[in-house]
């Protein structure tokens, strides 16, 4: 049987019968492969490879060796490619002109699409996990198409297996380029991927200067440092992160800075799906797809989960903005829009974390490790994000404790224009605006704070700021009325919010009163469209006012005097309770009984 140094002497030989310049460089096999050396050093500048354009495998290529005179082949990309792979290396074989450059591909890759059931254990829980099943199932159509798009003349289907299919498909990923790299030269007719011999197995090393040298007759590389003798001459794939590199080449890189965790969002299934796309379009956010990485989360996630935690009220009057022609400042939301992006967040790293199992005894395989390596960084991602997220909720906490004291407030424009606003509060909590609120002296805090410096910002926030039904407890009066009655939860903070407004002793009346002009959507009556939508609230709010005056008036008239508790004032205050919602997570309050803290933020 033929050794792996023959066929790598066959190659060499192969090249340069055929023109390919590597007299700086040798090719030699390791122990981790075959792999490409310096002979001598290589100065910065010098080119070290090249190969004429006659040994580039490209779309000409292929289709000159899989046609018959009969048959055209119908296929483009990767599929053609994979059925060049196939046929030399299962029908063709030594007759071929590429076989010399056939036979010293590898047989084996390491892939997740060759683990084992065990080594794919590894993965579960990873982004990894859905890649590979999303890869399988795209080979499997492409291996489909290949099946109706090349003669069973040229290649047997006992050789056109779907086996055989992944095999090639691993060649192209892991070795293929893109034809742009030949874009205008010989051969080239715009397909999008080319093989080229001896240039495709250098290996990759992040930032590694390499330059591409191209004209009309050759192609090759250029060192853009110097390269020691006897070193091995590497090449650079690009800004790869560990899943990209181990999907596509079977292999990680220990502590890469590209690393990153693929996250992606769907609102699909959103009643207003519809108007959020629409507003994430106006915003130039064009990918439900995100990749965090260590050093911080991605531009457009944050604005993206703004859309998404919007309520109906806010995207009903930012579709308004629009149709007056304003982008949507999707940084200028408020803190209430800031807290439920980043507690939605935080839910669902906290889950994809939580997916991850644990590994019970290290792997023996070079797979298994490699998986072990991707799964380490994920979760050092997945920890370092969280724990970001979580000094970032703090800071916004405090930032509404002290809005709160100081009686201003971060609503958007089309909920208060009046009274003292902050600046934005932008997705890396830094504006000067927040600077100013939150970095304060300690002893200036605990004058201004009910609470202890001790008390956690979230328990504060809770406590100070939001309305929840625990606030009752300001308000003696009311509190003594509705435990005599009984009301449904969501209506007592309905009520809570009138007596707000008529009780300037209570800590919330400046924040309702600076609401006195914000109307729901139902409210706005100039809009026959939002009106019929809103009719049945509306109709249902109105029943309830029914159902509850004059009796509670009769019964309690000074707690509930009937000119603070009209119809309109009680659909007015139903608007605030159903826009203003938000939920603390139990996590941040340390809650007993492991509840999320439901309330309203006026802030």
């Amino acid at each position: 049987m033929e050794s792996n140094k023959q066929r790598l002497d066959r190659f060499v030989a192969w090249l340069v019968d055929n023109g390919a310049e590597m007299s700086r460089i040798i090719v030699r096999e390791t122990e981790h492969g075959n792999g490409v050396y310096a002979r001598d050093e290589i100065g910065e500048g010098t080119q070290y490879a090249q190969i004429p354009m006659r040994l580039v495998v490209n779309a000409r290529v292929c289709r000159e060796a899989l046609r018959t005179d009969t048959q055209e082949v119908e296929l483009t990309g990767r599929p053609l490619l994979c059925a060049f792979l196939i046929q030399q290396r299962f029908v063709t074989s030594e007759s071929s002109f590429w076989h010399p450059y056939i036979s010293i591909l590898p047989h084996e890759f390491h892939t997740p699409l060759f683990f084992t059931s065990q080594e794919l254990d590894l993965l579960r829980g990873t982004p990894m996990e859905h890649a590979v099943e999303d890869r399988r199932q795209l080979l499997r159509k492409e291996h489909a198409a290949t099946l109706r798009g090349v003669s069973d003349v040229v290649i047997p289907r006992s050789e056109l297996t779907f086996e055989n299919y992944v095999w090639a498909a691993a060649v192209v990923s892991s070795r293929a380029f893109t034809e742009s790299l030949v874009s205008g030269t010989a051969g080239s007719d715009g397909e999008t991927s080319v093989l080229l011999p001896l240039l495709d197995m250098m290996n990759h090393r992040p930032l590694t200067r390499v330059s591409w040298i191209t004209n009309d007759a050759t192609i090759g590389f250029q060192a853009g440092a110097v390269i020691e003798a006897q070193s091995e001459v590497v090449n650079n794939y690009g800004a790869k992160s560990n899943e990209e590199l181990l999907l596509g080449y079977g292999f990680c890189i220990p502590g890469n800075p590209l690393s990153c965790y693929h996250i992606k969002l769907n609102y699909s299934r959103d009643p207003q799906a519809a108007d959020r796309q629409m507003i994430l379009e106006q915003a130039h956010i064009a990918s439900c797809d995100h990749y965090i990485r260590a050093d911080g989360l991605p531009r457009d996630l944050l604005p993206m989960l703004r859309v998404m935690v919007m309520t109906e009220t806010d995207v009903y009057y930012v579709k308004q903005a629009m149709a007056r022609g304003e982008e949507p400042k999707l940084g200028q939301l408020g803190l209430r829009i800031e807290l439920r992006a980043r507690f939605l967040l935080v839910f669902l790293l906290r889950k994809k974390l939580d997916a991850l199992p644990q590994i019970e005894c290290v792997p023996s395989t070079e797979n298994g490790r490699q998986a072990v390596l991707y799964r380490k960084e994920i979760e050092s991602i997945l920890r370092s994000t969280l724990s970001d997220l979580d000094k970032s909720e703090s800071r916004l906490l405090a930032c509404a404790s002290k809005l709160f004291a100081d009686d201003l407030h971060s609503l958007p424009r089309y909920v208060c224009d009046n009274g003292q606003q902050v600046e934005t509060i932008d997705e890396q909590l830094n504006t000067s605006a927040e600077d100013r609120l939150v970095a304060e002296s300690s002893d200036d805090q605990q004058s201004r704070s009910k609470k202890s410096r001790t008390v956690l910002p979230a328990q504060q926030f809770v406590d100070d700021v939001l309305v929840t039904e625990e606030s009752f407890a300001h308000d003696a009066d009311f509190l003594a009325a509705v435990e005599q009655v009984d009301i449904d939860e969501d209506v007592l903070l309905v009520l809570f919010i009138l007596r707000i407004r008529m009780c300037s002793a209570l800590p919330w009346h400046t924040a309702v009163q600076r609401l006195e002009s914000f109307k729901h959507p139902m409210l706005v009556y100039d809009d026959p469209d939002t009106a019929e939508a809103y009719g049945e609230m509306m109709m249902e709010m109105g029943e309830v006012h029914d159902s509850l005056f004059p009796l509670l008036t009769e019964h309690f008239p000074d707690v509930f005097p009937p000119e603070n508790f009209t119809p309109e004032l009680f659909l007015w205050a139903a608007g605030v309770t159903e826009s203003f919602r938000l939920e603390v997570p139990a996590r941040c309050v340390d809650a007993a009984d492991g509840c999320d803290v439901e309330g309203l933020l006026l802030l």
